[in-house]
């Protein structure tokens, strides 16, 4: 009886450490994906002696228009891939980011991110093409380099998202709205920007 008992643990318990394995585990490679620049969160201006009121979604034309603003259905997918990627290891020191623009290599593509200060200080990505970073980069250095007091502009990326820039003289935030209420970035300025785009004028 002792030696069925032995025989039945080693057919059990052995055997299949013994056998071809089932799964197949995809190595991790952090090849894909770059960071292309960046700004620290002590970098960022708060928005201490700003105004920060955005008009109502009325004032805003296209933002409140499901139809046109694809942002609320495309905010998921993006922050999800933001946070399956080790970003703070790419940098020189282990820091955190107040925004950041990485490089999908297999997409072709860049995802911009932002942490939220609104209400959560979630971080908050979107998708740009890249001649819509380039064409974004622009048109915040030629905005900022105005000085305008205040305004707010709404942008239509290439993804159908409708981002919100909103500007103060020499600082720009952006903004999206998810249907109920507003995402907002930090304050940066131009030379920040600069940094973030991997730009160096």
């Amino acid at each position: 009886m002792k030696k069925i008992k032995v025989l039945f643990f080693t057919v059990i318990f052995i055997t299949p450490f013994l056998g071809i394995s089932q799964i197949t585990v995809k190595p991790q490679n952090s090849t894909n994906v770059n960071l292309i620049g960046k700004i620290s969160h002590t970098g960022a201006m708060q928005t201490n002696g700003l105004s920060r009121k955005l008009p109502t979604i009325d004032a805003l034309t296209l933002v409140g228009d499901e139809d046109i603003n694809l942002y609320k259905q495309l905010r998921e997918e993006a922050n999800n891939t933001y946070s399956s990627v080790g970003v703070r290891k790419m940098a020189l020191i282990d820091e955190e980011f107040a925004a950041s623009i990485l490089y999908f290599k297999d997409r072709d593509k860049f995802l911009l991110t932002f942490k939220n200060i609104s209400y959560n200080f979630q971080n908050e990505s979107f998708w740009m093409s890249t001649q819509t970073k380039l064409e974004l980069h622009q048109f915040i250095r030629g905005e900022l380099i105005k000085k305008t007091k205040y305004k707010n502009i709404e942008v239509i990326l290439d993804n159908n998202a409708v981002l919100v820039l909103s500007i103060n003289k020499k600082k720009v935030s952006f903004n999206f709205y998810d249907g109920y209420s507003w995402v907002n970035s930090s304050w940066f300025r131009l030379f920040k920007i600069d940094n973030l785009f991997g730009v160096n004028p």
